[in-house]
């Protein structure tokens, strides 16, 4: 997503709030949510199929996805909500998220000794702490038990160093970094009682990319200096959380 065209919806959101807000009684106007949840998918890759010329032989590289070189484990967080009026809500989010790294088959080594050799990676665990502001509209008042929503919020993500093992060679292939994002959401919550409720939410994230390195063994990977690193990618989360209003 454009960051300028998220930009300009996250502000349309909160002139819309500000200029919507009517007078709720205070004990109604707060919330805290506490989620788990995790990423249904993050399409992209580290890099395309590739192909090196080596002195012991010629390395043919398969696309390395982003999916299959991690598996997201968890995603656990907190947000305080404050309702602007009976269908809008202004939230702040913080949340973090483990990935686990996968042993992945990322090509195969053609070896004129000793025939076709499968080339294999061992991605280091990674984790990213994120945090961010937005708006959520509600298309029932606050007090219905069923309350479909959306929203959109702008933040930042702190993502960790990665690494990846080849041949006992441990390979940096992005530094940690903090980049931009932006998200929009969509879900429900549903609440038995006055001051209790549980909501589910999917959402579509677009996250800038991180810096790569200049690790001189990238090439074990199929990756140089100049194609190293995360690009910017969409992420699809899903999240069940239960809310609190006081």
């Amino acid at each position: 997503m454009n960051p300028r065209i998220a930009s300009s919806m996250f502000a349309a959101a909160c002139v819309a709030a500000a200029s919507a807000a009517h007078a709720l009684p205070l004990t109604d106007r707060t919330s805290i949510e506490l989620f788990a949840g995790g990423n249904v998918s993050t399409p992209g890759s580290f890099r395309g199929p590739a192909f090196i010329e080596g002195p012991n032989g010629n390395t043919a590289y398969t696309r390395l996805n982003y999916d299959d070189a991690y598996k997201h484990d968890y995603t656990t967080g907190v947000e305080l909500a404050f309702n602007v009026n009976p269908h809008v809500s202004a939230f702040a989010q913080a949340d973090y998220s483990q990935f686990n790294g996968q042993l992945l088959k990322i090509g195969q080594l053609d070896s004129p000794t000793g025939g076709q050799v499968p080339v294999e990676a061992r991605f280091g665990d990674s984790d990213s702490e994120d945090l961010d502001v937005g708006a959520r509209y509600s298309f029932t008042p606050l007090g219905e038990q069923w309350r479909p929503f959306v929203g959109a919020a702008l933040g930042a993500k702190h993502m960790s160093n990665t690494f990846a093992t080849v041949n006992d060679s441990k390979i940096q292939m992005s530094k940690s970094d903090t980049v931009f994002q932006q998200r929009l959401e969509a879900g429900v919550q549903y609440s038995p009682v006055a001051n209790f409720g549980l909501r589910l939410t999917a959402s579509a994230m677009h996250v800038d990319g991180v810096n790569g390195t200049a690790d001189p063994a990238l090439s074990l990977l199929g990756l140089d200096s100049t194609n190293s690193g995360i690009h910017q990618h969409w992420e699809y989360p899903a999240e069940l959380g239960a809310v609190w209003h006081f």
